[in-house]
């Protein structure tokens, strides 16, 4: 008599992700997570990264808000750190042989060299460097690729890699590890659906970021994400017009038209009101993509004067879009159903769009957002949804690199703060540079396994200068070292 074994959809899908996994085993990885559930392996990992922040960036947005020192990871139940960002190089194509992967040494984070308040010449981009410390810090600085390669895959690599080594070879990543052993795995952001940062997180594979298109086809069809929110929406433009004729640079003519006809696996969404109802929806698809009315981010670019003194608002935001709290929540009914677990990563990408763009109020715009995230997250967890809280899941909150925003007089008092002039008033700044920096990130954590990042926290950020002014964070870990936390691996 023949019998036969009954499997469900879940069972099944997750023995074909085992030999699939088998099979991709010569991928070069720092070390798979914990097998086993232990006091401090989350069965949940919920990664909010706010692209370009730095501890000036929070300042200014808390200061604006008149929140300085109160947003709600400043609450005592989280604890603070901060992160250091270096690649493992500043150019940005791979390179074979033992050379590809050596660490350049003078890219690697140094106090000494961050805050050098000796005065120099020259200038790097559109800024003079004024000091030492700024000079070297805009030269070594990372990107928005490879520093979530070094927190998803525990390993460095160069400018412009996704989740690939200094050679080109694929690494394999958190999201891959958490998706084989059962979990669900989804990405959000304000920006492009294949932009850096979500392309990481989500488990895609290239040598270079630039290609978008092919990101975003792995991103599809590598049966990893079950949710990917965003924009990058061929049909529309920044102000949510149609385009006359469609633009693929993020998705492909073939990858647009098999999601519209529903032939990849994945539901489409692009209204707002889909987004919006997404959150409170009480059946969902297995698998959604989200691409909002909009191109190359949700607020950021949309129509109006972007001087560099425009105020917070002062440009009205648009009414056809999702909030990134709208999309995290969205995401959260979708993949917080899995009995297995999560692994969710929530982007406020334009941040650093702003920043780049040198545009204080537009980035306090994005990171008032962010923060409206956060707190939508932790009500979630604290509402006991779904049985997701804050004794089964971890959430980390933090930037994947800096820029250089100071003071006032930030031009001859080297590493000026920011002067507080009330809420609803920008502060007094100054930018030094349009592009990114090497200093130190904050991080904060909340939840099971949190307090393992103070245990990692094995560095020390502290300089005096000539004229004995100290400067320094203080106790700081690296990126590389949230991968071993979010993995469960003890830190070296």
């Amino acid at each position: 008599m023949n019998r036969y074994i009954s499997v469900s959809s879940k069972q099944l899908r997750r023995l074909v992700v085992v030999l699939l996994a088998l099979a991709v085993s010569s991928f070069s990885s720092a070390g798979a997570p914990q097998t086993t559930a232990g006091p401090t392996r989350a069965k949940n990992v919920i990664l909010m990264i706010s692209d370009g922040t730095g501890a000036n960036t929070i300042a200014a947005t808390g200061m604006y808000a008149g929140k300085l020192g109160k947003q709600i990871y400043d609450g005592r139940e989280w604890i603070k750190s901060f992160a250091s960002t270096y690649p493992l190089r500043t150019s940005d194509d791979p390179i074979p042989g033992p050379k590809g992967l050596e660490q350049d040494p003078s890219t690697i984070y140094d106090p000494v060299q961050n805050w050098d308040t000796t005065p120099v010449e020259g200038s790097t981009g559109r800024y003079a460097d004024r000091f030492a410390g700024y000079r070297w810090s805009k030269r070594t600085a990372p990107d928005s690729a490879n520093t979530m390669v070094a927190v998803v895959t525990g390993r460095k690599t160069y400018n412009a890699a996704v989740n690939v080594d200094g050679n080109g070879t694929p690494l394999r990543t958190f999201a891959e590890f958490e998706h084989q052993a059962g979990k669900a795995i989804g990405v959000v952001t304000t920006v492009q659906i294949s932009d850096a940062t979500p392309a990481v997180a989500g488990g895609a594979h290239n040598v270079s970021r630039a290609n978008r298109t092919a990101i975003t086809n792995e991103m599809l069809n590598a049966g990893i994400l079950s949710v990917i929110l965003g924009t990058g929406n061929p049909d529309y433009t920044n102000d949510g017009m149609r385009r006359n004729a469609p633009d693929y640079s993020w998705i492909s003519a073939s990858d647009w038209a098999n999601l519209k006809g529903g032939t990849t696996g994945f539901k489409l969404i692009q209204d707002k009101s889909d987004f919006d109802a997404l959150s409170t929806a009480r059946t969902t698809p297995a698998n959604l993509i989200g691409v909002a009315h909009s191109f190359d981010s949700t607020q950021f670019n949309r129509p109006g004067a972007m001087p560099a003194s425009e105020t917070p608002y002062q440009v009205a935001r648009k009414s056809d879009v999702p909030t990134l709290k709208t999309m995290a929540l969205g995401a959260l009914n979708v993949l917080g159903r899995d009995p297995e677990g999560l692994f969710l990563m929530i982007e406020g990408g334009a941040v650093d769009r702003a920043m780049h763009a040198n545009n204080l109020g537009r980035m306090i715009e994005e990171k008032i957002e962010f923060d409206e995230a956060v707190e939508a997250i932790s009500a979630y967890l604290d509402a006991n949804t779904n049985g997701n809280n804050w004794s089964n899941t971890l959430v980390i909150v933090t930037g994947d690199h800096d820029h250089l925003l100071l003071g006032p007089d930030s031009d001859t008092v080297p590493f000026q703060n920011l002067v507080d002039k009330g809420a609803g008033r920008l502060p007094g700044y100054k930018w030094q540079h349009t592009g990114h920096s090497n200093q130190l990130v904050p991080l904060y954590a909340r939840g099971l396994g949190a307090d393992r990042f103070l245990a990692c926290a094995k560095r020390r950020d502290s300089f005096t200068d000539r004229e004995g002014r100290v400067f320094g964070r203080g106790a700081y870990l690296d990126q590389t070292d949230i991968f071993t936390v979010i993995s469960g691996r003890p830190c070296s």
